[in-house]
């Protein structure tokens, strides 16, 4: 007699390490708490559609690709994130904030094969399994008032390997939209001391435009390679003044800063939990207002991180936390 088991979602785990060899599986670094999961393994079918002097339209079939991709969600943690804005941007600079507490700065490496993690899947039914050469596709961070702030993961893969493994979730330093602040500035060099502006709500986009590599004879993708690399965003606030309609008509480009630093959290000596994502330059695209006769009038502006020929810089992510370092 067959055995079912019946479960919720809640009960699958997820978890990444950064492969020190593209492809070959490593061990979990971190467990991610998520929100959200749609990850699974795909596998494409064609029909051989020949006749064989009958009226069916096919006389049998062939899987000729085999891949993973899909989705996660989660709540923005200052230690776990760290591995995705890794495989996200790779170049990585590692030091000492105060003792026990660390700082990262991430920037933008200019390479179309950006470093690949192990993603670890632990199923009730399916067991463990483990993708390797999982890569980010896109990712999109959002923080909307009175949330937590978040994340999205798209990510393609190999298709999966059986192994085992031991779930172990490490505390973390969770960071909610209260702890943000936005700034914007001519230059990067401006923004730490501009001024913060109120907004309701913030959304960016980092997109790698991955393609997958198949050599004519493989069934499953030698690779994934990002290809060009695009960031785009938004961000919603009250229409108290014409400053951000002045600069989307004029086309004028600024800086952007979006943070989230837990001040009432301390790590290490002094340190707080923090994330900072500068641009060094941005197009503001598009500016709307809401027009609701009983509603505050609100304004939403689009915009489009550039790279500053100025700064030699695209994006730099900034992160401190208790994690030494995200190198594989």
């Amino acid at each position: 007699m067959l055995s079912y088991m019946k479960y919720i979602w809640r009960l699958i785990n997820v978890g990444f390490g950064i492969e020190a060899t593209r492809g070959t599986a490593v061990a979990v670094s971190n467990w991610l708490p998520k929100t959200d999961l749609s990850f699974d393994e795909k596998n494409e079918v064609i029909q051989d559609e020949s006749s064989l002097g009958i009226i069916t339209d096919s006389n049998d079939s062939f899987s000729v690709k085999r891949w993973a991709e899909g989705e996660i969600g989660g709540n923005i943690q200052a230690n776990s994130i760290g591995y995705l804005f890794y495989s996200l941007l790779w170049a990585v600079t590692s030091v000492v904030d105060t003792t026990w507490a660390y700082k990262h700065t991430f920037n933008l490496a200019n390479t179309n094969q950006s470093p690949s993690l192990t993603l670890w899947v632990n199923d009730p039914v399916l067991s463990n399994l483990q993708f390797s050469l999982t890569m980010i596709d896109s990712m999109t961070i959002n923080a909307e008032e009175g949330q937590q702030a978040t994340f999205t993961v798209t990510l393609k893969s190999k298709p999966s390997a059986t192994t085992t493994h031991t779930v172990s979730y490490d505390i973390d330093h969770k960071l909610l939209a209260r702890h943000s602040e936005f700034k914007i500035a001519n230059n990067l060099a401006w923004l730490d001391v501009a001024s913060a502006i109120c907004l309701k709500s913030f959304e960016i986009t980092f997109n790698k435009n991955l393609e997958d590599d198949y050599c004519m004879w493989s069934l499953t993708p030698i690779d994934f390679i990002n290809k060009q690399f695009s960031i785009e965003g938004s961000f919603t606030a009250n229409f108290t003044d014409n400053t951000f309609r002045t600069i989307q008509l004029d086309w004028t480009k600024k800086a952007v800063r979006f943070s989230l630093i837990d001040t009432a959290n301390t790590i290490g000596l002094t340190s707080k939990p923090e994330v900072t994502i500068d641009l060094a330059l941005a197009s503001f695209t598009e500016f709307s207002r809401s027009q609701g006769n009983d509603e505050v009038v609100t304004q939403t502006l689009t915009f489009k991180g550039i790279y500053s020929q100025v700064d030699d810089e695209t994006v730099i992510i900034n992160v401190v936390n208790t994690t030494a370092d995200y190198t594989a």
